[in-house]
């Protein structure tokens, strides 16, 4: 048994020797196409360096009019396109019309012989009471302060309007998106091909920056509210429409065998039986879709969706930094509100029987008195309607002078840290990508490819870096991954360290777990407003916003990873007399390694997400195309950045991950599925 135990807790020692191996060889690689770059400089042609602009198919001039012939000719049938679309928009406009009227604006309807009639909107007590029993239901009481402490926040700060004009597009835009995701979803599982071409299209619609969806809406729908609650389904839907398919999939035989015996046709077995079974799998894609509405929507703010979100991009236009945090706290606290209970509602166990039957019939009951005696209230006592003008108050101006202070007092440390960032790090790293030719770096990919999984990623690569030389925007796509690259490294080296100490101490583990889940609560709005306070514009905020953004599954899947180090081997080395620090490091970090690259994965595809947010503070890559393209509305320039955004985070995902398993298969070694399962 000794031995058996010492040969277990030194099987995973050559997993470092050939990990140093493969990066002291990767770095003499590099070295020497360097040096050869370097020393071709004067010989190679042109082509090389860049693909000449006479090669260059006018493909954004092709997509801008394909899509105005689309939007202003097309016909299907007898109906003109944009007749189509604006009719589907005057559909959507009913419901959304209905819950702004009844959360804030109320409802005019004229009457004949010109008269008009006016009902107010439901007063901000009775949705607070509401919201609070609603919240104890779910969640118990912990929930119920949490939200009736959110809504003090924002009748405080006078910020109840536009969070009831964000909470109406959120609201409606989870219902559509987790209803099509449902649908999709659940043909996606009865139709495995078409589930296999699903995965590509998901892959770029997540991938593609929402700036690039809002150039083609704008031209079908208009600029408004409705467009931008097209933006937000289009964003948030695919992960419902996934893990419909994951959950269903995920069901036992025995489910789908127990539904066939008692005679369910095909559809009573999905709706009645399937879905059901399925249920945890589908409230955890809701909880990811109200998580994915809610950031969009604050994006969508651009073309009119207005709320929180257009208050804290006006506030970055004009510095007014103080108002802009106050809506930015109030979509932090909106974010974890509605993610919180979320997830509660995912725990919960349903009560059977009378007794929970009849708590819910009573609750029921009461909101329903209660939201009816608030409406009448509205009407007989207006000023019922509003929050007291005497009690809100704004800290806007208080901070925009402490932001003032802070700046002057630490005008040295901060300038030192971001003049060296930026001079030793982020300059020499933007130049170095910018230098090498666009053929060099291509291939180099294609071959790391076709190491990594074979001829099918290979070609996958050469089409997506190919797409990004024509188009030409390649120095665009440059200056976004050299940003993207420098913030996943030191993300990782801010997470590594953190998630080691994590997963060696449980009691550390929960204060960092809360800390990790609170940040990944946060729009990424949010995390613009101290970044700008603090550092101003430019490439060194835009790192810090995109490294906060993307610390959290650093921290999480290193920590994870230590922790599910099987007993047998630390009790193997401890057996062994390896010391703590031979232990962490030929033992518990080379068995989760795969786990770590994983997190490196996630990590810099949350990074690729952050990325086109920091067009607002004056990055110059692909991200700012996109936003340039929605403030000309041009749909090709827009579509084909996003699209080179897309294909980069897509081809590093594949190259990481694919890496990571090749990895885990080589640290597990034969026989490892046994004893490991």
């Amino acid at each position: 048994m000794a031995a058996a135990g010492l040969h277990d807790a030194r099987q995973p020692r050559p997993g470092p020797k050939v990990t140093r191996a493969a990066a002291l060889s990767l770095l003499a690689g590099l070295l020497i196409l360097a040096g050869l770059l370097w020393a071709a400089a004067s010989v190679l042609p042109g082509w090389v360096w860049r693909v000449p602009a006479a090669w260059q198919p006018d493909l954004a001039g092709t997509v801008n009019r394909a899509f105005t012939w689309v939007a202003r000719r097309a016909e299907i049938g007898s109906l003109a396109v944009r007749d189509i679309t604006r009719a589907v928009a005057s559909l959507i406009e009913v419901p959304l019309d209905l819950v702004r009227g009844l959360l804030v604006e109320g409802f005019r309807l004229r009457l004949g012989s010109g008269l008009r009639f006016e009902i107010a909107a439901l007063p901000w007590w009775a949705l607070t009471a509401v919201w609070g029993m609603l919240a104890h239901r779910i969640g118990g009481r912990p929930s119920m302060l949490l939200v009736l402490g959110t809504c003090l926040y924002f009748l405080v700060f006078g910020l109840w309007t536009p969070a009831m004009l964000t909470l109406a597009s959120v609201s409606l835009s989870v219902a559509f998106g987790a209803v099509a995701g449902l649908l999709l979803g659940a043909w996606a599982y009865r139709a495995p091909r078409l589930d296999a071409g699903l995965g590509a299209v998901y892959d770029i619609m997540q991938t593609l920056p929402v700036f690039s969806y809002l150039v083609p809406i704008l031209l079908f729908f208009g600029f408004g509210p409705v467009a931008a609650l097209t933006a937000t389904v289009i964003y948030a839907m695919p992960p419902m429409a996934r893990n419909t398919t994951l959950a269903l999939r995920r069901l036992p035989p025995s489910v789908t065998d127990l539904a066939t015996m008692v005679g369910c046709t095909p559809r009573q077995r999905m709706w009645l039986v399937l879905l059901p079974a399925a249920r945890h799998g589908l409230l955890a894609g809701l909880n990811q879709v109200i998580m994915l509405s809610l950031s969009a929507v604050i994006i969508a703010s651009i073309i009119g969706a207005g709320g929180l979100g257009n208050d804290v991009l006006q506030g970055l236009k004009s510095m007014q930094l103080g108002r802009a945090f106050e809506a930015g706290v109030g979509i932090t606290l909106l974010a974890i509100v509605l993610d919180r209970l979320s997830r509660a509602q995912a725990l919960r166990r349903p009560a059977h029987g009378a007794e929970g039957h009849g708590r819910g019939r009573r609750l029921g009951w009461q909101v329903a008195a209660l939201l009816l005696a608030g409406l009448v209230a509205a009407q007989l006592f207006p000023p019922l309607r509003a929050f007291p003008e005497m009690l809100v108050v704004s800290t806007g101006r208080m901070l925009d002078q402490a932001v003032a202070w802070a700046n002057i007092a630490f005008e040295a440390p901060i300038g030192a840290l971001r003049d060296g960032m930026v001079r030793h790090v982020l300059r020499p790293v933007k130049d170095a990508l910018l230098a090498l030719p666009w053929l060099a770096v291509t291939a180099a990919a294609v071959l790391a490819a076709a190491r990594i999984q074979g001829l099918r990623l290979a070609l996958a690569t050469l089409a997506m870096l190919g797409f990004i030389a024509l188009s030409g925007y390649w120095d665009q796509a440059m200056i976004s991954l050299y940003l993207v690259l420098v913030s996943t490294l030191v993300a990782m080296l801010i997470g590594f360290p953190v998630g080691l100490a994590a997963g060696l101490h449980p009691g550390l583990d929960r204060w960092i777990t809360l800390v990790i889940d609170t940040l990944q609560t946060l729009p990424t709005f949010v995390y613009l407003i101290p970044v700008v306070m603090l550092f101003g514009l430019g490439d060194f905020p835009a790192m810090v916003a995109i490294v906060l953004y993307a610390l959290p599954p650093a921290i999480r899947y290193t920590k994870d990873g230590i922790a599910r180090v099987p007993a047998s081997l630390i009790e193997a080395a401890d057996m062994a007399g390896c010391s703590p620090r031979q232990k962490l490091a030929y033992v518990q970090i080379p068995h989760a390694l795969p786990e770590i690259m994983l997190g490196v994965s996630q990590t810099l595809l949350m990074a690729f997400g952050m990325l086109v947010i920091t067009s607002l503070v004056g990055t110059r890559g692909l991200e700012q195309e996109t936003l340039v393209a929605v403030s000309k509305a041009r749909v090709g320039e827009g579509l084909i950045a996003g699209l080179g955004i897309s294909f980069l985070s897509i081809i590093a995902d594949r190259l990481i991950s694919q890496g990571s398993q090749r990895l885990r298969q080589r640290l597990a070694g034969p026989g490892a599925g046994q004893e490991h399962p």
